[in-house]
């Protein structure tokens, strides 16, 4: 546990929230999300419990430091693209668009032999079609292989260094 003041953490958090959403949460929204992570600093299975239910109350069992990761993802999953294979990945990343100018998925095009490979490619997709946006893989799925989230390149390294500051496991999808 950290001994940094409170304020600090929870404008840190308020910051990383708001990024991590691309801006899209009023400041209520964001405060509440704040005050369930703040109280799973103190008493993380009954912050989890209390507001997800007993399941959610099993990642403070095995996973302690892995709390306040899990609320934000849960708090804000509809931003996140979580899936066990990269083709349903890059699914969910076309869908996260309103009007996705990405092509579709090679299944039977592509040389992919590592998840790095698979990532370079999209985020030259990315770039060449929604160049505004990168991946960043967020917090740790308990049920699938990968959970991602797009976030503004330009704030992807102040995402990464809150995330280090915060001790929450973020990093870009490369």
């Amino acid at each position: 546990m950290t001994t940094e003041p409170e304020p600090s953490y929870s404008l840190k958090l308020a910051t990383l929230i708001g990024l991590l959403s691309c801006g899209d949460l009023d400041e209520h929204e964001t405060s509440r999300i704040v005050n369930i992570c703040l109280q799973a600093r103190s008493d993380p299975a009954k912050a989890l419990k209390d507001n997800y239910g007993p399941d959610a109350a099993k990642v403070a069992q095995y996973d302690p430091k892995g709390a306040t990761a899990f609320i934000i993802f849960v708090e804000l999953e509809d931003y996140f693209a979580v899936a066990d294979t990269v083709d349903e990945l890059y699914e969910q990343i076309i869908d996260a668009f309103e009007h996705p100018a990405l092509p579709e998925y090679p299944y039977d095009n592509n040389s992919f032999e590592t998840i790095s490979d698979y990532y370079e490619w999209v985020d030259r997709q990315l770039q060449m079609h929604h160049a505004k946006y990168c991946l960043i893989s967020f917090g740790e799925s308990y049920t699938h292989d990968f959970q991602v989230i797009l976030v503004h390149r330009e704030k992807t390294a102040e995402i990464l260094s809150l995330c280090k500051e915060l001790d929450l496991h973020a990093e870009r999808c490369q």
